[in-house]
């Protein structure tokens, strides 16, 4: 039974297959404006965007650019990725925190398979606490009926844990290539060293 439910998570919420090489493909694309383009025409918002595989930290060995980005998909699926009511994004985490109890448990379960995968590049005992702790704040602020299940979806823990995540691995991408002697490239994941790049 436990096989089966573990199975179904997998491949009908976190939308893993072999499709996507098992969560390890990059769900997030960003949308860069038409004057990131080379657009000639006028400097205001046109509308027109490209969308572009988002960049990932420079420095990262290929397994942790692989766990990165399952991390980011799982907290994709978890946290934004059915609908969105009055600006907020809804996931799964959230359709399933509605059942009273259960919900919550279930959801909560979720977010730890998340952070056991993010475990998986060796992270520190800080690290992996501010994770647990958000975990433990999403899972109590969920256990009020309706209105922490709104706040639950507001909260977003697995999103945070990602962020998290990523700017650890950031950090330790940029101490590889201190220690390789190399120069730097800028680090296209961040939006303002992103706009600083020449066109």
């Amino acid at each position: 039974m436990a096989n089966y439910i573990g199975k179904f998570v997998v491949r009908k919420i976190l939308k893993e297959s072999s499709e996507n090489k098992f969560g390890k493909s990059d769900a997030f694309f960003e949308r860069t404006p038409a004057t990131r383009m080379g657009h000639s025409g006028p400097t205001k918002f046109t509308g027109n965007k490209k969308r572009l595989r988002k960049a990932l930290p420079p420095g990262l060995s290929e397994s942790d650019q692989e766990v990165l980005v399952r991390v980011k998909r799982r907290a994709y699926m978890l946290d934004m990725s059915l609908f969105s009511l009055c600006g907020l994004r809804f996931g799964w985490s959230s359709v399933i925190g509605l059942l009273p109890g259960i919900g919550d448990v279930c959801d909560m379960l979720l977010a730890l398979m998340v952070v056991r995968s993010a475990s998986e590049v060796g992270l520190p005992p800080a690290i992996r606490t501010k994770m647990l702790f958000n975990i433990i704040l999403d899972f109590l602020i969920g256990l009020v009926p309706f209105l922490g299940d709104l706040a639950d979806a507001a909260y977003k823990c697995n999103t945070r844990n990602a962020i998290i995540l990523e700017n650890y691995l950031r950090e330790r991408g940029q101490g590889n290539i201190r220690k390789s002697g190399a120069v730097p490239p800028p680090d296209m994941s961040l939006p303002e060293e992103y706009e600083q790049q020449p066109e």
